[in-house]
């Protein structure tokens, strides 16, 4: 990617303000141009420095850029690509999507082939939303996620490039081995923390009663529950399918350590406990080091 190029922001929450920023702090020379319906939002990332210039029109922004990025909610997206489309000449077009095959299909339909369509999903964020959560190191050292899937070479390396230039380390996959993966290691996890934090709500128990015996397991496995209900309805809108095989898998899986307790199979109970500690130790030693308050599905 030219670092001389014009870049578009649509939407300056988190995810969007933090990629301005690190592209400012990481040497892009070309404007950023940022979009937000909000002015005080616009005001801000002005003020900061994060973008040249700040409109409230997502078709204006995207109006001479090279790169426009669609920082929003999944299922908002292929609105925005359906409003840019008009300005699109010759810019090529990516999201910040947790989800990528249903993003990608009405991204592609929504700009009828006035620009190309590559899929990026950011493994990042935190539990905090909006413009003033975001901050330039957001992405340093994260995994983003770039889904080819018939894009030109040429596309696909300009999308590396600016996420390359914002900290992050690129993964190439398709989107629908993508959304395998990240059902499996984000959306199912998900569930599995909100019904912890659901069960524990919902027990019968006075609360303060509950309340004082959660320490700090407690904590750790909710974690993030704590993520946006609108965005996580998002997801398992579009990854439906996905994530119900993941949750077969895992049904199965509790099913199995509930009937070793049931016959009183302590040591098979054991085995499994281990075996999931050694599968946390081998995965956490490739992966990204973990961003300060990631939280998946988090305001974009």
């Amino acid at each position: 990617m030219d670092r001389d190029a014009t870049i578009a922001i649509v939407g300056l929450g988190l995810m969007g303000g933090a990629l301005a920023m690190a592209l400012k702090r990481n040497g892009h020379a070309g404007r950023i141009v940022g979009a937000s319906r909000r002015p005080e939002v616009r005001a801000a990332a002005l003020a900061a420095g994060a973008v040249d210039v700040a409109v409230a029109s997502p078709a204006e922004a995207a109006e001479g850029a090279a790169m426009v990025v669609l920082c929003a909610p999944v299922m908002v997206i292929p609105d925005l690509a359906a409003a840019i489309a008009p300005r699109l000449h010759g810019a090529v077009v990516t999201d910040v999507g947790s989800t990528k095959g249903w993003v990608l299909e009405r991204m592609r339909r929504a700009i009828g082939g006035r620009a190309e369509v590559v899929g990026s999903h950011p493994i990042a964020g935190s539990e905090r939303q909006g413009f003033d959560a975001a901050r330039a190191d957001l992405y340093e050292g994260a995994v983003t996620v770039v889904t080819p899937d018939g894009s030109s070479n040429d596309a696909v390396g300009r999308v590396e490039a600016v996420w390359r230039r914002a900290g992050s380390r690129v993964v190439r996959m398709s989107a629908a081995e993508h959304d395998r993966r990240l059902a499996r290691t984000s959306h199912v996890p998900h569930l599995a923390a909100a019904l912890v934090a659901w069960c524990a709500g919902a027990g019968g128990d006075e609360p303060a009663e509950t309340a004082c015996v959660c320490g700090p397991g407690f904590r750790d496995t909710t974690r993030v529950a704590e993520g946006s209900p609108e965005i996580w309805h998002d997801i398992l809108v579009t990854n439906r399918d996905a994530i119900e095989a993941e949750l077969q898998r895992f049904a199965m899986a509790l099913d199995g350590v509930r009937t070793r307790l049931r016959r009183g199979d302590f040591g098979a109970a054991r085995d499994f406990l281990a075996e999931a500690r050694e599968a946390r130790r081998r995965l956490l030693r490739d992966a990204a080091p973990e961003p300060t308050g990631d939280v998946e599905g988090r305001g974009q």
